[in-house]
């Protein structure tokens, strides 16, 4: 039978990490090396080592139907044993295709004439795949050699790419994982300085302290920005970034004023939609960086509570700014909801809107009249008016605070109740 090898006069062909190689009939390449540089008999090792792709029943499918509708000859796909994987001939699927188990022991090229086949073989070309020195694959394509050779090689550097595309977007999916789980187990209090370097060093981030914790949000109708901000973070050196709760959480390592506000400025840049930045502590130290992930995790659990500083000119919001809206976000909703309706209730929009208003001029008529377009005294009219129905004068600070923790638990539950 003459299925192993082309004759000694000829080169044939195998994929070692995405190039075409010529090899010898002695499984060596031109210069005399192992194509691999591991067998000594100039042979690919078979197997996987850890860290190459593998190729499931699965992923060799799918491969082979993305192939197939811009294909002729059938084609199969074989593991490192021979095992048929995948297949334009269903019926192949799980048997042995022993020009294949030769490729991948061989480490090159094996031809079956018309007339060599034998059981579980049919004539073709059988090409093996070599990623990382180990044989991940063998590309087969049925039809005479002669002609079907030019599809094979073009067909296996395909096969390569896309099992390259394939692994990079595990590898990708991979650390978007470990870097989200990271972040989150920094709210519960359990992660230690050494251990949050560690898992930080075991994603290819050697992250230092002091830290920086930053959620960034937008709170546009319909914005999403998380998939480009985490697209654009993955380029930045001295950051790790993940998507949790509504928000792009950031992690900076060796953490400085002016750092954080160059991050800021870099990410605004050429959005149409504006950035708010919920930004922790400055140079803070791991008990500080974990009291920060708590409290943006209970901050963004009730993003309504954020609305409103979302009108003020700075897109920066500091957490230790928010000890009422933090305050209120880790109360029960049915008490929540008693802390705005006992004051509210009887309020009209445009006199909850007032008070908004006022409260947010730190109690000054004039400049209330200003922000809402109105009369002075129209201001002055409706304090009355909700003096009247709530009992509070807002004029004074003690009813004043009563108002605002008021329309704090209302922001509360209208976007929480939205979602």
């Amino acid at each position: 039978m003459r299925h192993g090898r082309l004759p000694a006069a000829q080169l044939t062909l195998a994929i070692y990490d995405g190039q075409m190689i010529e090899v010898t009939p002695n499984g060596t390449a031109p210069n005399g090396s192992s194509p691999t540089g591991t067998a000594p008999n100039g042979t690919a090792p078979t197997g996987s080592s850890p860290g190459t792709a593998q190729i499931t029943r699965e992923l060799a499918q799918r491969l082979v139907e993305q192939l197939a509708p811009s294909l002729v000859h059938n084609v199969n796909i074989m593991d490192a044993t021979g095992m048929i994987i995948g297949s334009m001939d269903a019926a192949r699927i799980g048997t042995r295709h022993d020009g294949a188990r030769d490729a991948a022991f061989r480490g090159e090229a094996v031809h079956i004439a018309p007339g060599d086949e034998h059981q579980g073989t049919r004539p073709g070309v059988n090409i093996p795949l070599i990623l990382d020195g180990y044989v991940v694959a063998v590309v087969g394509v049925t039809g005479t050699p002669a002609e079907v050779l030019p599809v094979a090689q073009v067909l296996v550097l395909t096969v390569h790419m896309l099992l390259t595309q394939e692994r990079l977007r595990d590898n990708a999916s991979w650390r978007e994982s470990a870097t989200r789980d990271i972040l989150s187990t920094l709210s519960l209090g359990k992660l230690t300085e050494s251990r949050l370097v560690s898992g930080l060093r075991g994603i290819d981030v050697p992250l230092q302290p002091p830290w920086n914790l930053t959620g960034v949000f937008n709170t546009a109708p319909g914005a999403n920005s998380s998939v480009s901000l985490l697209r654009q973070l993955r380029e930045l050196s001295g950051v790790v970034a993940a998507d949790i709760n509504g928000a792009v959480w950031v992690l900076s390592g060796s953490s400085t004023a002016i750092g954080l506000s160059l991050l800021r400025q870099r990410l605004q840049q050429s959005r149409a939609q504006p950035l708010w930045f919920l930004t922790g502590r400055v140079g803070a130290t791991m008990p500080q960086l974990t009291g920060d992930a708590e409290r943006l995790g209970t901050l963004l659990a009730r993003p309504g509570l954020l609305v409103p500083f979302t009108t003020r000119a700075s897109p920066e919001i500091r957490l230790d700014s928010l000890g009422l809206e933090l305050a209120i976000a880790g109360l029960p909703d049915a008490m929540i909801d008693d802390l705005a309706a006992s004051v509210l209730a009887p309020l009209s929009a445009t006199l909850r809107e007032t008070a908004r208003v006022f409260l947010g001029n730190e109690l000054s008529i004039a400049g209330a009249a200003r922000a809402l377009g109105v009369h002075r005294n129209t201001v002055v009219q409706r304090l009355d008016r909700i003096e009247v129905l709530t009992t509070l004068n807002m004029r004074h600070f003690s009813s004043a605070v009563s108002m605002r923790v008021a329309l704090a638990a209302d922001d509360a539950l209208y976007v929480d109740g939205a979602q």
